[in-house]
């Protein structure tokens, strides 16, 4: 009967302070991982569509700057201080940069979404939080043995 007491009491501080911690730390962890991902995307979006937006301004740039309709040396040399002014500056990259940046972290966020809720769940509740923090950890199993390990990914078939 005292053994019984005894697992009975290990049981209940076992998954009560340390699996409450655990689940606040991945909780933590979860939420720091995504904001990382997201800042990262983002700024790869960011670059990424500022280059292509500011490829195709510039190409639409020089084409209005080549045609002109008045063979006048004013208007020739207004076109080309508008396009080289609109070359130089730097609202076009700002705003392409921003919206790229949104749209990069943006999706990241929404994507892992289930993950943040189950972390603010973590941080917040203390049963539920344990709950959370427990399914949490199998994400993270489960991401590191399919994502980082390999395992359970498909095999393809080389036919050569």
């Amino acid at each position: 009967m005292a053994a019984i007491a005894k697992i009975s009491s290990a049981l209940k501080t076992f998954s009560g302070k340390p699996l409450g911690y655990m689940s606040k730390a991945l909780g933590v962890a979860t939420v720091a991982s995504v904001i990382y991902d997201a800042h990262v995307n983002g700024k790869e979006r960011a670059y990424s569509l500022d280059e292509m937006e500011s490829g195709d301004r510039f190409f639409n740039q020089y084409k209005q700057y080549m045609t002109s309709e008045k063979e006048s040396a004013t208007i020739c040399k207004l076109k080309e201080m508008w396009f080289n002014l609109q070359q130089d500056f730097p609202f076009y990259h700002l705003t392409s940069k921003a919206k790229g940046y949104g749209i990069g972290a943006g999706y990241t966020i929404i994507r892992d979404l289930p993950l943040l809720a189950l972390s603010a769940i973590a941080l917040k509740f203390k049963t539920a939080g344990k709950v959370s923090g427990v399914l949490l950890a199998l994400n993270g199993i489960k991401t590191f043995l399919y994502d980082v390990a390999g395992l359970g990914s498909k095999k393809t078939k080389n036919n050569y």
